[in-house]
């Protein structure tokens, strides 16, 4: 119950929504009067607010959508080329002057961002309602409108800034917004968290609500990608896009303060409960009993009535679900995590062969144990069990079949699986309730070392706070002539894979083009010999001779022409 008052919430104002047909008085329509009167209702409110908010992508038969960022990414893939979404609209997809429209990846949610403004707009108008239950939720309600900005800020730069209800029968005046610049959009989202954390408690009332921490966790977040922006984009269409490289700095500073006030509240602490450093990563993102290190989740409660399908879609072939397999890792994602003696996980291809015999005790047993805690890989242990990925075997192995299930190592397979977030305790043929971290310490400690590099470091701790995540993750301290900028996007990319970042830090670096655009990525297949305990590995394209594109004018979609016909006010970005 802790954690889903607030679909309580919405399911009593479903309830008061409905009409008897025996009633000659409606009773199907709530007046608007009401609702800002009453705190059941504001709050019915403001609850159907977060649930549209999309913290996370979770669309898709099944949820299968989930697995879209990292696709994009370049992380992973779905299983299902040929149908499901997060390939089909991924690999070999040119974006082109339709936009993102009729694709997951889009965001443009006026319609969300009108109800936040009459929300916020509306609810302090209540004289039946006390101010500090007005202050709180108006800027729950601002924290939402920002996060939806954020989300079309990093799509489609500058956006129109709206913060009045406009009319449904407005003038072409009230209805027609042209676009403000991309610069605006991130200084609104900061004005917005400096003034909500004033009024947002330091503890939410229920289990799932917005904090002035979590405010702040968007602030760091946000600001990050306000600076690198200005660091490594340019200006275009008058300002609409990019941001003054005079500003670098200022956002650089304003998300390093964010961060460090998280850091130093001592309300939030890396999750330490397992001495074993791949098994405690791993319980990071299924514990959901007093686990100091997550600043802000989205709550799921099966038995409430709001679930998910990651772990029956996630888990291996063969340990109860009966669709599974579903998220498959590139070799280039493997080869992100170094050794635990520190030496590169990127190692010679040519050993790659079908034919070099390579250890698994050192290939794969011996890199960071957070790649253990995030990926299956050949000889995992889930549930009691043995993961297998091998097509065929030499000799014979007490319990290891000669082959591992067709969906590790079919033409669909890569040979490596999404493990994060994967919770061994769901039950088979049920839908998970394990919630879904949105903002965590472990980014923000990430958001803080990259701001603190980018300004030279302005307390003197910015190897301390990498080097206290990497200890955690059991990989050994770096020195700082070490910590370069490709060391801290490394590090970021293996602490936060398939948490929905590459994709976008590939974007705000500006190093997308280089990174996806028709670049090929790699699957794994593996004959396993039981007389030395060994593999033999061969390298394959990894999409079917697919690739992703990722060409220059991407890094700002197209709003697109449909939405350029609907409001003659709005310029398209370059390239389209």
């Amino acid at each position: 119950m802790k954690k889903n008052k607030l679909l309580i919430y919405l399911l009593f104002f479903i309830q008061l929504s409905c009409s008897d047909p025996f009633e000659l008085t409606r009773t199907d329509i709530i007046s608007e009067n009401a609702v800002f009167d009453d705190p059941v209702l504001a709050d019915a409110f403001l609850f159907d607010l977060y649930d549209r908010a999309q913290f996370h992508i979770k669309s898709g038969n099944g949820n299968l959508n989930m697995g879209l960022i990292s696709s994009y990414g370049g992380e992973s893939r779905n299983y299902g080329v040929s149908w499901q979404t997060p390939y089909t609209q991924v690999v070999d997809v040119d974006f082109n002057e339709n936009g993102l429209q009729g694709k997951v990846l889009d965001y443009y949610n006026y319609r969300l961002i009108r109800e936040c403004n009459q929300f916020i707009t509306r609810l302090p108008e209540s004289t039946r309602l006390t101010e500090s239950f007005k202050n709180i939720r108006v800027s729950e309600a601002r924290f939402i409108r920002a996060h939806a900005y954020f989300e079309m800020v990093k799509r489609f730069g500058g956006v129109p800034l709206v913060k009045d209800v406009i009319p449904v029968q407005g003038t072409e005046e009230q209805l027609y917004r042209a676009r403000n610049s991309e610069k605006d959009i991130y200084d609104f989202i900061l004005s917005e968290m400096n003034e909500i954390v004033n009024f947002l408690p330091s503890v939410p009332e229920i289990d799932g609500r917005i904090s002035k921490w979590t405010a702040l966790a968007l602030k760091s977040r946000a600001m990050l990608y306000a600076a690198s922006v200005a660091n490594f984009g340019n200006e275009k269409l008058d300002g609409l896009l990019g941001i003054p490289s005079t500003d670098m700095s200022y956002y650089y500073e304003e998300s390093l303060k964010a961060s460090r006030e998280i850091i130093r509240s001592g309300l939030f602490s890396l999750y330490r409960k397992d001495q074993d450093p791949s098994v405690n990563f791993g319980n990071l993102f299924i514990d959901e009993t007093n686990n100091k290190e997550i600043i802000f989740s989205e709550k799921y409660d099966y038995e409430e009535g709001k679930s998910h399908q990651w772990d029956a879609l996630a888990q291996p072939s063969g340990f109860g679900f009966n669709w599974s397999s579903n998220y498959t890792v590139y070799l280039e994602t493997l080869e992100l995590f170094d050794f635990t003696d520190g030496t590169s996980g990127k190692l010679d291809r040519s050993i790659y062969d079908d034919a070099t015999e390579i250890d698994p005790e050192w290939f794969f047993e011996m890199r960071d144990p957070r790649m253990k805690a995030s990926i299956f890989y050949p000889g995992s242990s889930f549930k009691g069990g043995t993961v297998f990925f091998h097509r065929s075997m030499t000799g014979t192995k007490i319990d290891w079949p000669q082959s591992g299930p067709s969906k590790h190592i079919g033409s669909l397979a890569t040979g490596l699986l999404i493990r994060k977030r994967t919770n061994p305790e769901t039950p088979d043929a049920t839908r998970s309730s394990t919630d879904y971290i949105v903002y965590r310490l472990g980014e923000v400690i990430l958001n803080y070392v990259e701001a603190a590099y980018y300004l030279n470091d302005p307390n003197g701790d910015m190897l301390a706070n990498i080097n206290n995540l990497r200890n955690r993750a059991g990989m050994p301290s770096l020195s700082l002539n070490q910590l370069d900028e490709n060391k801290i996007r490394q590090e970021r990319r293996c602490e936060l894979a398939f948490e929905d970042h590459t994709f976008w830090d590939l974007r705000r670096w500006r190093i997308a083009v280089e990174e996806l655009d028709n670049k090929q990525r790699h699957r794994l297949h593996y004959r396993y010999n039981a007389n030395t305990n060994r593999y033999t590995i061969e390298m394959a394209p990894g999409d079917l001779g697919g690739v992703r594109l990722h060409p220059e004018k991407n890094y700002y979609f197209a709003l697109g022409l449909s939405r350029l016909a609907d409001n003659p006010k709005l310029i398209e970005n370059p390239g389209y």
